[in-house]
């Protein structure tokens, strides 16, 4: 078998091309794995294999064998169940968003919705309502009709069959290998619609695929659209040989998908209600973070609190940027992430959080992520006076410009409130972090009329929120594990700390004598 074998990266990040070169005569047979009509060779899974770029000429006869492993068994037919597998890479050049639950069956609406200016317009297919399509409302009236059909069959080639299917003639001959009950429901789809256009849904075990179809002019005559609507299905089988079709691709958008991809068997934020304090340089990448957990979704809440402005000495380690200048950082924050993920539920209260002490036991869990040690301690103060109605409280600062990060998760009687890990202001920390000699630099820039600054990286404001953000999810997957953790980043400044669940302090003033 005459190949064209091409090393266009002499790296090896990107495997070389192995094509079969067009003189030889392929069998009108499709074989799995090879991709396209200029027989592109699908080898080696992306990521599934790092070539020697040190060893160049083992590396071609590597990929050489591997081409020759897959092509022998593709042409034997021992890979033809790999074309569900990949079935995907076979279906469409275009592709639209679906945003509707798994298990979705019946009517829906192709809409076709702006996702930012400058961008051309995305297909959205739901059923009667999407987060997407609340981004680029005003056009209710423009969606096609759709509607979502299943199998338990996975999609995939019949070798023996042209592909992919131009026409509906071709289209359903494809679907009677698949699954007959398919057949004629683009068809139907029409029918039972007003328009000339037709959107089907095929969802099988191997994924969601779209299939899209217009009433061709010929038969678009008041006696097939008005008066004999019932009968198009008919002629349009009776034309089938002049209907095109299109395939869309189909890239699943749903809440549940969005938050849920990434965490695996961990469960996200959905359904918690969460009051974060402090939209500062924590605060505001913790924020995003949560959100990005599903913080705020399916019938859970989160409320951002912050009373201050954002300023220029802010933008430098805040997740916020020049566009939301001299707003309020809580405000903003929601602002930002509401664009950004429309679907949840996030509000915004620019108060002192001084005055949020009753309004705490609304919520499964405060976050106080402001650093502000006078303010920690009082909302811890109130948070152990309100026992046993008060919510566990996560607090979350830096220490040592920026040389560790801590969190401590608090609530439960038997271990340690915060105060509990410095009893006396003036005392030393039951868990010493920073070195002998160690001096917090503070600053100030008396041209700007800035306030004292600690100085730190932004890295360390991430870092911060993210050591919260995984306590959280702890917290919510029903793990609490140690409620004390450290991450320490400036070992010639700070000690690293072993996580632990610090016990009652019998000194402490907020909880040892109650204890």
């Amino acid at each position: 078998m005459p190949i064209s074998f091409e090393v266009k990266d002499f790296n090896f990040v990107r495997f070389p091309e192995i094509k079969i070169r067009p003189e030889y005569p392929l069998d009108k047979r499709k074989l799995p794995h090879v991709l396209g009509s200029n027989g592109s060779l699908c080898y080696l899974a992306k990521g599934s294999v790092i070539l020697d770029r040190y060893n160049p000429g083992g590396t071609v006869l590597q990929c050489l064998n591997q081409a020759t492993t897959v092509l022998l068994a593709s042409m034997s037919g021992n890979l033809d169940a790999d074309f569900a597998d990949e079935f995907s890479n076979y279906w469409g050049t275009s592709f639209a968003l679906v945003d509707m639950p798994p298990t979705s069956v019946g009517k829906a609406g192709l809409r076709y919705v702006k996702l930012a200016e400058g961008r051309t317009d995305t297909g959205v297919l739901a059923k009667d309502a999407s987060w997407l399509w609340d981004r680029d409302p005003g056009r209710e009236n423009e969606a096609e009709a759709a509607r979502i059909v299943s199998t338990d069959q996975p999609l995939t080639l019949d070798p023996a069959l042209d592909w992919p299917p131009k026409t509906l003639g071709k289209f359903n001959e494809w679907l009677s290998s698949i699954d007959p009950k398919l057949v004629g429901q683009l068809e139907n789809t029409i029918a039972s619609s007003s328009g000339t256009i037709g959107v089907i849904a095929i969802r099988a075990p191997n994924g969601i695929f779209i299939c899209r179809t217009e009433v061709p002019q010929q038969l678009r005559r008041v006696e097939f659209l008005k008066n004999r609507r019932l009968q198009l299905p008919k002629m349009l089988r009776l034309n089938e040989s002049i209907v095109d079709i299109e395939l869309v691709a189909a890239t699943r958008a749903d809440a549940e998908y969005v938050f849920g991809r990434n965490l695996g068997e961990m469960a996200n934020l959905r359904g918690k209600h969460i009051l974060l304090i402090g939209c500062g340089t924590i605060g505001g990448f913790l924020a995003q973070q949560l959100a990005q957990c599903g913080a705020g979704f399916d019938g859970g809440s989160m409320v951002l609190v912050d009373n201050e402005r954002l300023q220029t000495a802010n933008l430098g380690r805040h997740l916020l940027g020049t566009p939301y200048l001299h707003l309020s950082k809580a405000e903003a924050c929601v602002a930002f992430l509401k664009d950004q993920l429309p679907p949840l539920d996030i509000k915004a209260r620019d108060i002192d959080a001084l005055e949020l002490k009753e309004y705490c036991a609304q919520f499964d869990i405060v976050v106080d992520a402001t650093g502000e040690e006078a303010l920690s301690i009082a909302l811890n103060e109130a948070a152990v006076a309100a026992r046993p109605n008060s919510p566990p409280h996560l607090f979350v600062w830096l220490e040592g410009n920026g040389a560790t990060a801590k969190s401590m998760l608090t609530g439960e009687a038997d271990f340690a409130c915060l105060k509990c890990l410095k009893p006396s202001l003036s005392g030393p920390p039951r868990y010493r972090t920073l070195r002998p000699g160690v001096t917090v630099e503070v600053l100030r820039d008396v041209s700007c009329a800035d306030a004292g600054y600690v100085p730190y990286p932004v890295s360390r404001s991430v870092s911060a929120a993210a050591l919260a953000c995984d306590h959280i999810l702890d917290w919510a997957n029903g793990n609490r594990g140690t409620r004390f953790r450290t991450r320490t980043f400036d070992t010639a400044k700070a000690f690293r700390i072993d996580d632990c669940s610090p016990s009652l302090s019998e000194i402490c003033p907020a909880c040892g004598v109650r204890a």
